[in-house]
């Protein structure tokens, strides 16, 4: 057994995940009872936007932004996907799989305020603090981690891992070229 921090201790297990998603639902439905759009952040958001949209109590539209790094070093991101849905005049609950350095929320909720939404609420499944670069108001959080490196229920590594059914800790110099025999151990449940 692995401590709190080492590669392969579980963050949240699957079980956990939903009581976090849970809470989270019942916060964004009892906030926006006139209903909202819950848009998602692609590619890491994907499964936490499709179980919230199924906890939540209040109509909802659900739509996704997808951004794409460009730049020496990832600095700078554009946008790849554009939403479907116009959010003038609209309750819009960001929801992002984690927000460390704060540059992406930042600059997604300053575009769907530029965009007219009625109010943008943040919800995060995790918040990693130890790394915030912007100060962030996230209203909705599921879970403060420190640095460690997590993936599954959406994270990956290298586009690895996103189908993980709980939150792991790994060591990305360990996992970035590990074979899929070796990793077999983190889909165990």
């Amino acid at each position: 057994m692995t401590g709190p921090g080492e590669a392969g201790t579980r963050v949240l297990t699957g079980d956990e995940l939903s009581s976090v998603v849970d809470r989270l639902g019942r916060a964004i439905s009892r906030d926006h009872p006139d209903g909202l759009v819950l848009v998602g952040i692609l590619k890491g958001s994907v499964c936490l936007v499709a179980d919230l949209a199924r906890r939540l109590e209040v109509p909802c539209a659900v739509d996704f932004l997808c951004l794409t790094p460009y730049g020496a070093g990832g600095q700078r991101v554009r946008l790849s996907k554009d939403l479907d849905e116009d959010v003038s005049g609209r309750a819009v609950v960001l929801a992002v799989d984690i927000v460390d350095r704060g540059l992406t929320v930042t600059y997604v909720h300053r575009l769907l305020t530029e965009r007219g939404a009625r109010s943008v609420d943040v919800c995060t499944l995790l918040d990693r603090r130890a790394k915030r670069l912007l100060p962030v108001e996230l209203r909705y959080v599921g879970k403060i981690i420190g640095d460690e490196y997590v993936v599954g229920y959406g994270l990956d590594l290298d586009e690895r891992f996103r189908n993980l059914p709980d939150l792991r800790v790994i060591e990305p110099r360990e996992m970035r070229h590990a074979s899929p025999a070796s990793v077999q151990g983190l889909f165990e449940r």
